[in-house]
């Protein structure tokens, strides 16, 4: 019976001799060749449904599938069968299908395992980290086509054994250590940057080679802790990550080099499909202590950069550790011009020279920086960000901000068109809803209660947004996925509405003279009666209205059919952002107290409490309230306490809680002495003297009413 598939294809290729050329004849060896297998597909099938229990037809099936790339088919084929062929096949499709926890099962059940199979067997163990494992595999092959792969596995494993003084191997890297400035130079450190190269150089055809070298000294276990491991971030979609070297150095000169078992390469995002291509490159460095150095040179390559021909970068000079020498180069194609921003100039006291020696090649302009002594950044109590106080180089090859939008737009425009269930969920929203801000009440509240945010910062997986209808379904989204949502269901509603990119208080606000993509965050605005109304739902407690404190004053791009406009988000006044605490106080005849306490807030403060309350145990919000009360009365007794408004962001949340106290006053004489009821935060006036503007936050309003009784004169 078998002998007829042969028959039957030995028939197909006898009618090669068609076509009128090369060309042609390519195009018909490529259809007969999916002919061919498509008819041999079918053969088997056939075979097999006569006799179902054959597995070695199963098999030669598969390996059919197999030799088409067809990895899913060939294991699903042999799920019935225990043949040894069978589980070296299911174990090498799953490995090529990045089911390794499934192709090690298929491995360690195979009984007569060849050298191919244990080869695979091996990267399957390097792939889920037990390299142990994998180095007795690779033993195991001592001869053969693939003993030479299996040596080589071996020996980037074992890599990470001691070798030579780090003079015999890098006299550079030698020299830099022996010149690291004493220790005691830096008493805040926990580490020395001794040498930091960044190299980006932006290739003819659109491509960027992004090169980094770093030496680091560990000073101390904060520094250990800091730089034991050195995390790469990319986008597996444009890009990948190419390590040149990586060791550490111990306090001797003794170098210990590091292998893949100290590597790992894997999702930022896991749980998350939709931004799976965030990935981080992870260098564990072996070894690491006081006194010891890390080092490690990397490459990023990007095969595209952000809209296929502009790049944009920030290169703060100042680090949370003191820098001993640092360099920084950007290498551009003759025809693009770099446009440069100095940023915090004033802050630049320690003579740090930040215009650029500029060079030309035959084909390049070269933009170098050399940085010597550069002091650390000492953090200081409720200081502003650090983004508005590091001297930093903004560099950027945009001309105008026509061409952002005309780079980001239409990577948004079609992403926000409603299918049939968000066109569903909208009606079903705002059906009795005749205001425009009851309707866009109604929309922002559903997308700020019920989609779930990935915390994932704008640009890390992607500059692309997803589909409204994507994000709809699976019911989670970043930032500007939200965005997109959000103002594709308020388009569906009949307001007009925008994605907005933004730089959050954290990171560098808009330069409007300096045209770039550099942002953190995006949200959305929308006209509703008239006014402009910004949304973040990325937060998802705030009220309708309101957008958190780090989006607050702040410059955005926003992003629309008439093109774009900068615009700025709105401070909150004072009266918007309140804490109102009322206490009821009732002294009894022995002093003790019975009291109930309510806070009442709105604005920022509402959206820490919401935050909160609703996701903290209730078991430690209770916890956190006895230890408040006890503020109030040492040894009091908590009776209960009640939420008010949680799960509606249409009114402000309320707390109050009842207790017993059984002391209250302060006694001195026949005087009481009452305790202070509102907490004052005098911190920011607790130092002499600051390097650096106190950030104040916001404007608020707190207040305090107390209502207190008595059934008798007690004094």
């Amino acid at each position: 019976m078998r002998g007829n598939l042969f028959l039957v294809l030995s028939a197909v290729l006898m009618v090669a001799g068609c076509g009128n050329g090369p060309g042609s004849q390519a195009r018909f060896l490529a259809n007969r060749s999916q002919t061919d297998y498509r008819a041999a597909v079918d053969i088997y099938r056939g075979m097999i449904e006569r006799s179902p229990d054959d597995g070695a037809l199963r098999l030669e099936l598969a390996g059919l599938y197999f030799d088409r790339g067809k990895f899913h088919q060939a294991v699903e084929e042999l799920k019935s069968t225990d043949l040894s062929g069978a589980m070296k096949l299911r174990g090498i499709a799953s490995y090529r299908l990045g089911s390794f926890t499934e192709a090690l099962d298929f491995f360690s059940r195979d009984n007569s395992p060849d050298d191919e199979t244990r080869y695979y067997h091996g990267l399957t163990c390097e792939k889920l980290n037990l390299f142990d494992k994998a180095l007795e595999i690779y033993g195991q092959i001592k001869a053969g086509k693939f003993a030479k792969e299996a040596a080589e596995r071996t020996g980037l494993i074992e890599k990470s054994g001691v070798s030579k003084k780090i003079r015999q191997i890098s006299p550079q890297t030698a020299d830099i250590i022996e010149k690291a400035p004493v220790a005691e130079k830096y008493p805040q450190a926990g580490a020395q940057i001794l040498f930091c190269d960044e190299k980006i150089r932006i290739l003819p055809d659109n491509r960027q080679v992004s090169t980094f070298h770093y030496v680091v000294k560990v000073l101390n276990d904060r520094g250990k802790n800091e730089f034991s491991e050195a995390p790469v971030e990319y986008d597996s979609t444009y890009e990948k990550v190419e390590l040149d070297f990586a060791r550490t150095i111990a306090p001797d000169g003794r170098v210990v080099n590091v292998g893949t078992r100290h590597i790992r390469d894997v999702s930022k995002y896991l749980n998350f499909p939709l931004y799976s291509n965030a990935r981080v490159f992870i260098i564990s460095f072996p070894g690491v202590t006081k006194g010891a150095c890390i080092e490690y040179k990397v490459k990023i390559y990007s095969n595209e950069l952000v809209d296929k021909k502009h790049f944009a970068e920030i290169y703060p000079v100042q680090s949370s550790e003191p820098i001993a020498s640092a360099d920084f180069t950007v290498e551009l194609p003759l025809d693009r011009r770099l446009h440069l921003k100095y940023l915090n100039e004033k802050y630049n006291n320690f003579g740090a020279e930040l215009k650029p020696v500029i060079k030309e090649t035959k084909s390049s302009r070269v933009y170098s920086w050399h940085f010597e002594n550069i002091p650390q950044i000492i953090p200081e109590a409720d200081m502003i960000p650090s983004t508005r106080i590091n001297p930093a180089l903004f560099i950027s090859t945009f001309d105008s901000w026509d061409e952002v939008y005309n780079w980001w737009w239409p990577l948004a425009k079609d992403k926000m068109a409603a299918d049939d269930a968000i066109r569903l969920k909208v009606k079903e929203l705002t059906e009795n809803l005749g205001s425009e801000e009851a309707r866009a009440r109604a929309v922002y509240n559903f997308c700020a209660r019920q989609i779930r945010y990935v915390a994932v910062e704008y640009g890390k997986a992607g500059y692309e947004p997803h589909r409204a209808a994507d994000i709809f379904k699976n019911k989670y989204g970043d930032c500007k996925d939200q965005a997109i949502l959000l103002a594709g269901m308020l388009r569906q509603a009949g307001i007009r509405a925008w994605p907005v990119l933004i730089g959050t208080k954290e990171y560098y606000d808009l330069n409007e003279d300096l045209p770039n993509m550099i942002f953190n965050h995006c949200i959305a605005c929308a006209e509703v009666n008239g006014k402009t109304v910004f949304f973040d739902t990325t937060a998802q407690v705030c009220s309708f209205g309101d957008i958190p404190l780090g989006d607050q004053a702040r410059k955005v791009l926003l992003c629309g059919e008439d093109g774009y406009k900068i615009l700025n988000t709105p401070l909150a006044p004072a009266e918007d952002n309140t804490v109102k605490q009322a206490v009821s106080i009732k002294v009894n005849n022995d002093e003790s107290i019975d009291a109930q306490k309510t806070i009442r807030t709105r604005g920022v403060y509402d959206q820490f409490q919401r935050y909160w309350l609703l996701y903290t145990l209730p078991e430690l919000i209770r916890a956190e309230i006895e230890k408040k009360i006890q503020g109030i009365s040492i040894g009091a007794t908590l009776k209960d306490y009640d939420i008010k408004n949680l799960d509606d962001l249409d009114k402000t949340v309320e707390l109050s809680y009842r207790f017993h106290g059984p002391e209250y006053f302060t006694c001195a004489g026949r005087l009481r002495i009452m305790p202070q009821l509102v907490d004052v935060n005098t911190g920011i006036v607790s130092r002499d003297k600051r390097n650096y503007p106190l950030d104040l936050d916001m404007l608020d309003i707190k207040g305090a009413e107390l209502n207190i009784s008595s059934r008798r004169v007690l004094w």
